[in-house]
C-alpha cells in the first residue's frame, strides 16, 4: 500500500502542440490509460507518433505496440528527418490477439527492470478484437478485461501514460458513431478523446470523457509534414 498526497500535481506528458496541450490541460496523464478513437485518417497514428516523440525528447524510451502498420517514413518526417529519436523508440509489430496479450505482458516485465520508459502506446488496441470472428461475447469481454488490466498495471506501477487508439462503428438504430468495445473499454479509461475529419482537410479532437475537463471541449488542427498544426 502506498500513501498518496491528494494535493500532489499529476504528472503529464505534453505533446508540444499548443491547442492539444491546452485541451488536455497540459498533456497525457501519467498513471492512467487514455483512449483516442476515430475514423481512418482522423490522425490517431499521427498523434501516437507525436506523443512517442514527446517522451523521447524528455530523455525517455517510448514503447509502441503496432497493429496498424507503423510508417517509419512518417515517423522520420515528424522527427524532422533525424533518425536519432528512432533509437529510443521500442517498436513491436503485433501479429495476433494472443501476441498482443503476450506483448503487453512483456512490457509489464520490462517496466519492472527499467525506469527509462516514458510512454506505452498500443495502436490500435482493438484491431485484432474486431477481426476475431470466433470469439463470443463472454470471451471477448474477458480478453478486453485482461489486457486492459495489464495496461492499467503498467500505467500505475510505472507512473507512465498509456495511450491506446480505437476504431469506430456506426449504431444501426441511432446512426451515431461509437468506439469499438463500448462500455467494456470505456470504464477502464480515465480520458477519452474523439478525432474527426472535417471539410477542407481539417481535423477536430473532442473530449468524450475526462475527470476534470468538460465533455465536448474541442480543438481543430491539420495534419502537416512535421506533425500537427493548430487551426484558429
Amino acid at each position: 500500500m502506498e500513501k498518496i498526497d491528494p494535493a500532489q500535481k499529476l504528472e503529464k506528458l505534453p505533446v508540444g502542440v499548443s491547442c492539444i496541450d491546452s485541451l488536455m490541460n497540459g498533456g497525457l496523464e501519467s498513471g492512467v490509460i487514455t483512449e483516442l478513437y476515430g475514423e481512418g485518417g482522423s490522425g490517431k497514428s499521427n498523434m501516437s507518433m507525436l506523443f512517442a516523440l514527446a517522451a523521447i525528447k524528455n530523455d525517455k524510451t517510448a514503447v509502441f505496440l503496432d497493429t496498424e502498420g507503423f510508417s517509419a517514413d512518417r515517423f522520420m518526417q515528424i522527427c524532422g528527418g533525424s533518425s536519432e529519436p528512432s533509437e529510443s523508440l521500442m517498436l513491436y509489430r503485433v501479429s495476433s490477439l494472443d501476441d498482443q496479450e503476450l506483448s503487453i505482458m512483456r512490457v509489464l516485465k520490462m517496466l519492472e527492470k527499467s525506469r527509462k520508459i516514458g510512454i506505452v502506446i498500443v495502436d490500435s488496441f482493438t484491431e485484432y478484437f474486431r477481426l476475431e470472428k470466433t470469439a463470443d461475447a463472454a470471451s471477448r469481454s474477458a480478453g478486453f478485461q485482461k489486457q486492459l488490466g495489464l495496461l492499467s498495471s503498467i500505467a500505475l506501477r510505472g507512473n507512465v501514460p498509456v495511450l491506446i487508439t480505437n476504431q469506430i462503428y456506426q449504431d444501426m438504430d441511432s446512426k451515431l458513431l461509437h468506439p469499438f468495445g463500448g462500455f467494456l473499454i470505456d470504464h477502464s479509461m480515465k480520458a477519452i478523446y474523439q478525432l474527426e475529419k472535417l471539410p477542407g482537410g481539417k481535423r477536430r479532437i473532442s473530449v468524450s470523457k475526462h475527470r476534470s475537463i468538460p465533455e465536448g471541449n474541442s480543438s481543430e488542427y491539420r495534419i502537416v509534414d512535421y506533425g500537427v498544426n493548430c487551426e484558429g
